[in-house]
């Protein structure tokens, strides 16, 4: 059996360093997918597009990476990851389809996952499509995508209760893909406390909404923490607001408190997390960030958005985690520090959550009862 994970864009559009995508981006499928090679001796790939003007591939592991050039446009789309398209792919998916296509996309999906998805029926074999996002477009087009997916999977309950109340999946098959990490290589170890360390890991742009911590660590430095301290992990994807960030902390005066630490490899990130006092995940846009469930690991708690399939589908507030409002963000971070008693206890309940719920062998489990279903009919 051949199986792929497509993700029908480039690595930059979506603010990834394309030589470290295989050992940086969904890293749980990954690992899915080489067990699968292992156990079952199937085929797997894991495929994108790419900047660069020719196709090319490698082999990661057990599995093999595949880059499609995109189709090249004047008016810059061809840098837009839901805009994207890519000929080369098409004309190779025609010539030699994949028993069964897991097509990654956003809940707005794109022109070329429709096109992707015609040749991939027409040659009599299976897709599922894989959304992210809270943020659904309903048009015809993506209509007919989503019904003619064998299933689609998301990564949190809360996500599959949304679309089900949705027109647009009514009646289609939805199944929760939970996201494992290895909780063997993202361990626990002693943390000091001479002062709070928050940390944030994700790309540097507005929607993830940074400026929520570094408001924090004003708070905290103006409430008896003033050694707090936040390092910011990820790649530059808005200038601009980079550029708002560095105005902020010096109107809060936060020069000595906030480091800019650029892009890691997803192997430095454990020493990180493990530093950490606290990981801020402060957009109330995200469903399922895998680092969340890498700091809990760790024993960090994580201080999220309280908002619909997102970091509440994961975090029990004040047992594991924190959930707060956007406005009450730094107010929570701050109660938490100050009640310092329960604070390893949390720590405790984090690791145990990450172990018990979202380990390798779930995310395995899922993807391969996922693409038997699809090639099987099971």
């Amino acid at each position: 059996m051949k199986v792929s994970i497509l993700h029908p864009f480039s690595p930059q559009a979506a603010g990834i360093v394309e030589k470290s995508v295989a050992t940086y981006h969904s890293q749980p499928h990954l690992k899915a997918l080489e067990k699968l090679t292992v156990l079952e001796e199937t085929t797997c790939k894991m495929e994108y597009f790419t900047l660069k003007r020719r196709y090319y591939g490698y082999r990661h592991n057990e599995v093999v990476y595949n880059f499609y050039p995109v189709n090249f446009t004047w008016n810059g789309d061809h840098k837009k990851w839901k805009k994207q398209t890519s000929k080369k792919c098409l004309k190779i998916y025609n010539k030699n389809t994949p028993d069964v296509t897991i097509i990654n996309m956003s809940g707005h999906s794109s022109p070329f996952s429709y096109e992707l998805s015609k040749v991939i029926l027409k040659n009599k074999k299976q897709y599922i499509a894989m959304l992210g996002g809270q943020h659904y477009t309903d048009n015809d087009r993506n209509r007919a995508y989503y019904k003619g997916a064998n299933h689609i999977l998301v990564h949190t309950h809360l996500q599959k209760k949304q679309m089900e109340e949705m027109e647009l999946f009514q009646h289609l098959d939805i199944r929760v893909f939970p996201l494992g990490v290895d909780c063997a290589v993202f361990i626990p170890k002693q943390k000091t406390y001479t002062a709070p360390k928050l940390l944030y890991v994700g790309r540097i742009v507005e929607w993830k909404r940074i400026h929520l911590a570094i408001e924090a660590i004003a708070v905290l430095k103006e409430n008896g923490f003033p050694g707090a301290t936040l390092k910011i992990i990820g790649p530059i994807s808005s200038q601009g607001y980079f550029d708002r960030l560095l105005n902020l902390i010096k109107e809060k005066d936060l020069q000595n408190n906030i480091e800019f630490l650029g892009h890691k490899e997803h192997a430095e990130l454990p020493k990180y997390f493990q530093e950490a006092n606290l990981f801020t995940l402060p957009s109330d846009k995200e469903t399922f960030g895998m680092v969340m469930i890498e700091a809990m690991a760790c024993e960090t708690p994580v201080a999220g958005i309280d908002c619909p399939g997102g970091p509440a589908d994961v975090i029990t507030h004040q047992k594991d985690g924190l959930l707060s409002s956007p406005e009450n963000y730094s107010q929570t971070i701050l109660e938490y520090f100050k009640n310092k008693n329960s604070i390893p206890e949390i720590e405790k309940e984090a690791r145990q959550k990450a172990v018990r719920d979202y380990g390798i062998d779930a995310t395995y489990k899922v993807l391969k009862k996922s693409i038997d279903s699809a090639f099987y009919g099971k």
